[in-house]
């Protein structure tokens, strides 16, 4: 089997719009950079990383990198994504292959399809792109991950969350947790991912009895939610923060992280109501299953 890495998913890009790699580079990194990338022996920063996909027609939606082509300007519309999902018919490469099966295990899992299943499909998913040992070898620390395997490892987690293997649930999190920091902190990726992964570890710190560590996460997971302007990942971060309280013992900060849960929903609820049909979509499903909840 073969294994894709963000410098593959950089150098098909590339072939596709038949660019060179001194046009690539141009004004971003170095020419020698862009060959140590696509050959694997350099990690990008996350900032070049993000302006190398831009350069290579990013759609600017939140999956992004992992399969750039014409259909993903439409990625903005949830339904028009799991249609194109459902069709039977060839894709155009691995990654779009990857993506289109993670949206249709997303979707399945509104339904509340069994974790073992879902952790099962989401392996099968994984694999397509990277060896699945790799999941817990703490030498493939260095490793590029594409941004649709860093999705798909969140969701990994969570799964294994919901079956209580906490232990593991925290060792796939906290990879991604540093992987984001390091590289994807200025980034796209890092600024909508992390809250997620935020919340997450803090909900698998609090089921494994570490309230501090917790408090810790979720506290880090606000602070990237304010710093960068989302309202959307901030009701479940509170809700987190409340329960971490509640644990703690400090009862009046418990009910001010709650009452600001359920005003953020309020206003989330209204905005809803106030959007657009694409506008609500992209609302509802931008972070479909990225948190547990």
């Amino acid at each position: 089997m073969v294994y894709y890495r963000l410098g593959d998913v950089i150098r098909e890009l590339r072939d596709r719009l038949h660019m060179t790699q001194e046009e690539l580079a141009a004004g971003i990194c170095s020419v020698s950079s862009i060959a140590k990338i696509e050959k694997g022996s350099q990690m990008p920063s996350g900032r070049v990383a993000e302006a190398l996909l831009r350069r290579l027609r990013d759609s600017g939606c939140f999956f992004t990198g992992f399969a750039q082509t014409e259909e993903l300007v439409e990625l903005k519309n949830w339904g028009r994504v799991l249609e194109r999902a459902k069709e039977d018919r060839k894709r155009g490469s691995l990654f779009e292959e990857q993506f289109y099966d993670y949206v249709l295990v997303i979707d399945r899992m509104k339904d509340g399809t069994d974790h073992a299943v879902l952790l099962l499909d989401l392996m099968k998913i994984l694999v397509m792109s990277m060896p699945l040992e790799e999941l817990y070898d703490e030498s493939a620390a260095r490793r590029t991950y594409t941004y649709l395997e860093l999705y798909i490892l969140n969701s990994i987690a969570v799964q294994f969350y919901h079956m209580e293997s906490f232990e593991s649930a925290n060792r796939i999190l906290e990879r991604v947790y540093t992987y984001l920091k390091k590289w994807h902190i200025d980034g796209e990726i890092g600024r909508y991912l992390l809250p997620a992964v935020c919340n997450n570890l803090a909900a698998v710190k609090l089921s494994a009895g570490l309230v501090y560590p917790a408090r810790i996460f979720c506290d880090a997971g606000i602070s990237s939610c304010l710093s960068a302007g989302l309202l959307i990942p901030l009701p479940s971060l509170y809700g987190n923060l409340s329960n971490i309280l509640s644990e703690l013992h400090e009862t009046t900060d418990a009910q001010q992280a709650y009452s600001r849960m359920r005003l953020l929903r309020e206003i989330l609820s209204e905005r809803e109501e106030s959007a657009g049909p694409v506008e609500l979509e992209l609302l509802k499903n931008s972070y479909l299953m990225s948190y547990i909840q």
